[in-house]
């Protein structure tokens, strides 16, 4: 007591010496000090006053000074980062790092919550499955940060606790000065004789880390370097011995001695008493030492010189009682506590070559022994109790990486999945004797026969497994409330982020170890979501997303069975797959299915009749002429396609033939509607005129018979109206947009149905494997499946035949309505030279120019052929049909000519338009005509006497497109338009045809719709002298005449 009284009266004077010498050029002048307690001055004020040369109040530095005392008192270690409570005097290791948080008003009273809390609660209880109670243990470590989780489960050895008051920076301090009288006892370093200059205690921390290692002591040997980078990695804690404490440093040399006599425990070589009575002294110790292997600048990283140095500590041993399977577990233990606060895998893996070394230990039993009074307290499995060291260390390493391993898709992922293998490895190494205590409460047990690897696996995956799925629960049951969906719809999809994130990272480490740990994670998963979806659709009122709950519940089913069939092929058999409970999602899906498509179809139908009725079929674009009606109702057939095929149900044939039939549906009736709007191409053409025979008039001024047009009904104009050309080249557009897309529309149903039936496939695999093989239902054939397509083929021939309709009507509409006052009224009128054709080629042009500028190129020649082909049948209608004021000569017939290869050439445009072999196919009959022209009136008398005994068998109404060269009505026509007067007297005689200028033929749009020449002509009886076979056919040529109905 006297000892320790004087040694603390010798500290407070060296305290009051030492501020006096610094006060006494504070503030840069003298300071009275008689009168001031210098025991009761702050010794932080004195030096802020020195440091900042204000001047010294002595009242501030005696409240400064009490007011210090109220504090915890702070260490004097170099990194200032311990400090002692006042209530426990104990060291109490480091500061917190981080800033407390803002201490901010309560949060409001759960009013607005409560009903989020009850809905979420009501979908928790839901799951009360088996195995469920286990997550709910773990539910902190489920929301707990993995970088948090790693600080919080930072572990320590269960050493007994130190009852002097050493901190972490003291622990250095010693364990440097231990290794420093290792290398001086065994000569590996001694201290050189050099007298130093004394400093100021004070100003020690300025010194600079040269000047530090200066003072220490000299090292002329191999260990010098080594020594400095100790010391560097363990901050730069400096050695000296305070002057005037040799008594002290006596005393305890004296009871060292006494203690080192006690006899030896465990008879080991250069055993003492330190060795077991200290050992949790001597641990700690060593463990600073080894902490100087890691580099301070690079964290996470081993110095180079690693191995030396740890040669160098091995001089430590004697003295603090080490030996070798006591350093690898200690090397271990810290390798690993490295690795658990920064995550670099090569301290990991090094913690597991150390363990390996451990494991090959084989000491003796005296050695055993000492080892196992290394005696740490330790928690872990669910029991308390006590183990040595080295199975302490081995145990934490093992809790720490198994409670990671437990929720290894919390902690893991893709990036760091080779942590998680180097973990599972280090799981597998350490678990020996280890058991779980709630094995039997697992949701799928092990198998009969497992070793205790897999087993070990299997109970992680499963709990990983369980962990994860309620973490999903969860966030599905809190998005909900936010996104308005069911939360087993968003369920579903976190969970099939789950499957795919534990079939490529977690699955393919594990089937090292454990070959059905695939099995094991996509069987717990599709049954803990079956449990789910099982009490929602035993509830009593169905939502109304069930739609879409079993969409996203059979998308999951089938990628659990497609994961399934990627890892284990037809291998279908397992125990595991009594678990495997399909969700048959089909039963309840089928009617949805079908009550869907048939509300849809109605929408598509009205809404295929609403826009259709207002469609003006204009183009749609400049680049896209069709109608935008049309693509209107294939944007919806789309649409509805899409969303039968994106539902993800199960579909099967009985839902795809409900789909084509209402496809088809829709756009017959979008056709009927076109086709109703077409009219009779017959209406567009001109009545024929009275024929009359070429007679010259006698009195000019004797008054004409007109020609009174006939008046087309009101419903038949309105509907002409309507039918203009570019209209018509949008219709054809539209049409041949239909024949394009229905093929579009077909090979991409074909293609989708190929996904369904392999989803088809995918699920009776997995009933297969429930029911251990039995038979699925057969799918249907691609034959089949084709019959079903061909309903499309009546849409394709209703398009084709209107496609037809319309390529008749343009070109007439074009040349016999559009153009017929220009061309069919004006041509040739009065005489050849004055309305040549060329006058009225600038009209075709612009007709051609229109139509090319509209129509699709598929359709474009088409388009120009049927215009041609009009433009044929008028020039033959001017020629025969022309009425009483076209007269032709033989010397016409060359401009004629002229005329009509001016039309052809107009068509072929130079080779860029109509093939010249098919304009010369249809010109070929008004080649003839006009050769017909060039013959003498008798020659063609003759002709026509001979096709009159003929005419009973071929006689039909005549029509340009039927014509014939050599038939009676083109022959009669060439004479009643010859301008000859041999023609004129035979048909004045035979037909009693009036003369031509007898009527006054003006352009008209319609003439009456009976020729009366005919019924005059036909009931005259004067005639030729023919013979009797010549009058005889001649009076059938009357009677079919009489019959025909003439155009």
């Amino acid at each position: 007591m006297d000892s320790a009284a004087s040694l603390l009266e010798a500290y407070r004077r060296d305290r009051r010496r030492l501020l006096g010498f610094l006060l006494s050029s504070a503030g840069g002048r003298a300071v009275d000090l008689s009168r001031v307690d210098l025991d009761a001055v702050s010794a932080d004020y004195a030096l802020d006053c020195v440091a900042s040369g204000a001047q010294f109040d002595a009242s501030e530095a005696t409240r400064r000074y009490f007011d210090d005392r109220r504090y915890p008192i702070m260490t004097s270690s170099p990194s200032g980062n311990s400090y002692f409570l006042l209530s426990r005097p104990e060291g109490s290791g480091s500061p917190p790092k981080k800033v407390a948080p803002d201490i901010g008003p309560e949060p409001p009273a759960e009013e607005n919550s409560s009903r989020a809390r009850k809905h979420s609660d009501s979908f928790e209880v839901a799951v009360n499955i088996q195995g469920a109670s286990y997550v709910l243990k773990d539910l902190n470590l489920a929301n707990t940060s993995p970088q948090h989780a790693k600080e919080m489960d930072l572990l320590s050895l269960g050493l007994p606790r130190l009852n002097a008051e050493l901190s972490d920076d003291d622990l250095r301090e010693t364990a440097y000065e231990v290794l420093l009288a290792s290398l001086f006892v065994s000569g590996k370093l001694y201290f050189a004789e050099e007298k130093r200059e004394k400093k100021p205690k004070f100003l020690k921390g300025l010194r600079s880390k040269t000047e530090g290692s200066n003072s220490a002591p000299q090292m002329e040997n191999y260990y010098t370097h080594h020594l400095d980078l100790i010391r560097v990695q363990m901050e730069d804690w400096v050695v000296s011995v305070p002057d005037g404490r040799i008594e002290v440093l006596t005393i305890i040399e004296r009871y060292n001695t006494r203690l080192s006599a006690a006899p030896k425990k465990f008879g080991l070589k250069g055993e003492t008493y330190h060795w077991t009575q200290s050992y949790h002294f001597n641990s700690r110790l060593y463990e600073k030492l080894l902490s100087s292997v890691f580099d301070m600048l690079e964290d996470g990283q081993l110095v180079e010189e690693a191995d030396e140095i740890l040669e160098t500590m091995k001089l430590t041993w004697p003295i603090l009682g080490i030996t070798q399977k006591l350093h690898d577990a200690l090397y271990a233990w810290a390798l690993f506590q490295k690795f658990a606060q920064t995550g670099e895998i090569l301290l990991l893996k090094q913690t597991d070559l150390q363990i390996q070394k451990l494991k090959l230990h084989n000491n003796v039993r005296e050695a055993e022994l000492y080892i196992d009074s290394f005696v740490c307290s330790v928690e872990g499995f669910g029991s308390n109790g006590t183990l040595n060291l080295v199975d302490s260390a081995l145990l934490k390493i093992n809790m720490w990486c198994h409670r990671q391993l437990k929720n290894y898709h919390l902690y893991f992922s893709q990036a760091n999945c080779s942590i998680f293998e180097s973990m599972l490895n280090l799981v597998l190494l350490t678990a020996a004797n280890l058991t779980d205590d709630d094995e039997e409460a697992m949701l799928i047990g092990t198998s009969l026969g497992s070793t205790p690897e897999s087993t070990l696996i299997h109970i992680l995956v499963v709990r990983s497994i369980q962990a994860a799925y309620k973490n999903a629960l969860i966030s599905a049951d809190g998005q909900s409330k936010a996104e308005f969906k069911h939360p087993l719809i968003l369920l579903a999809s976190e969970l099939k982020l789950l499957v795919e994130k534990e079939c490529s990272a977690f699955s393919p480490v594990l089937h090292k170890y454990y070959p059905e740990a695939g099995r094991v994670a996509l069987t717990v998963f599709h049954l803990l979501y079956g449990q789910q979806l099982e009490l929602f659709l035993e509830g009593s009122d169905h939502s109304e997303s069930l739609k879409e709950i079993l969409g996203a519940s059979n998308s999951f089913e089938l990628c659990i069975a497609q994961k399934l069939y990627s890892m284990y092929g037809e291998a279908a058999g397992s125990s595991l797959s009594n678990f495997l409970k399909p969700y048959m999602i089909d039963r309840f899906s089928s009617p949805i299915i079908l009550q869907w498509l048939h509300a849809q179809h109605e929408n598509v139908l009205e809404w295929t009749k609403r826009t259709i009725e207002i469609e003006d079929w204009e183009p749609l674009s400049v680049h896209r002429k069709l109608a935008t009606s049309m693509v209107e109702v294939f944007r919806i057939v789309e649409e509805t396609i899409d969303q039968f095929f994106n539902s993800s149900l199960p579909l099967d044939i009985v839902h795809l033939r409900s789909l084509l039939i209402g496809i088809t549906s829709s756009l017959q009736v979008y056709l009927l509607h076109m086709e109703n709007q077409q009219v009779s191409r017959a209406t567009l053409l001109p009545v024929a005129p009275v024929l009359t025979r070429y007679a010259e008039s006698v009195n000019p001024f004797a008054k004409r018979k007109l020609i009174e047009p006939a008046v087309r009904e009101e419903k038949v104009a309105n509907k002409l109206n309507n039918l203009t050309v570019p209209k018509l080249c949008v219709k054809l557009n539209t049409l041949q947009y239909i024949r394009d897309q229905l093929d579009t529309i077909e090979e991409g149903i074909k293609q989708s149905w190929v996904d369904v039936q392999s989803a088809v496939g995918l699920l009776d695999y997995l009933s297969c494997m429930t029911s251990e093989g039995a038979t699925s239902k057969s799918s249907p054939s691609d034959e089949s499946i084709d019959e079903l397509f061909t309903i499309f083929d009546d849409v394709r021939r209703t398009a084709v035949n209107i496609t037809d309709t319309i390529l008749n009507f343009i070109g007439t509409r074009a040349v016999f309505w559009d153009m017929r006052d220009l061309l069919l009224f004006s041509l040739y009128r009065t005489s050849v030279e004055s309305a040549r054709m060329e006058i009225f080629i600038p009209t075709i042009e612009q007709v051609l120019d229109q139509v090319c500028d509209l129509i699709v190129d598929v359709l474009r020649d088409r388009v120009v052929l049927r215009v041609f082909q009009a433009c044929m049948e008028g020039f033959i209608w001017v020629l025969l049909d022309g009425g009483p004021s076209r007269a032709f000569l033989e010397t016409d017939v060359n401009l004629m000519k002229d005329d009509l290869a001016m039309l052809k050439d107009l068509f072929i445009a130079e080779g860029q338009g109509l093939p010249s072999d098919v304009i010369e196919k249809e010109a070929k009959l008004a080649q003839q005509i006009l050769d017909l022209y060039v013959l003498k009136a008798d020659t063609i008398i003759d002709l026509l006497m001979k096709a009159s005994e003929h005419m009973s068998h071929h006689l039909e109404p005549a029509t340009a497109r039927r014509r014939n060269v050599h038939d009676v009505h083109t022959l009669l026509r060439v004479l009643c338009h010859k301008k000859d007067n041999g023609a004129s007297t035979f048909l004045k005689i035979q037909y009693h045809l009036p003369r031509s200028s007898d009527y006054d033929d003006v352009p008209v749009k319609d003439a009456p719709s009976k020729v009366p020449i005919f019924s005059d002509m036909l009931n005259r009886g004067a005639s030729f002298n023919w013979s009797e076979t010549g009058q005889q056919s001649f009076r059938i040529m009357k009677k079919k005449l009489q019959e025909a109905s003439w155009q």
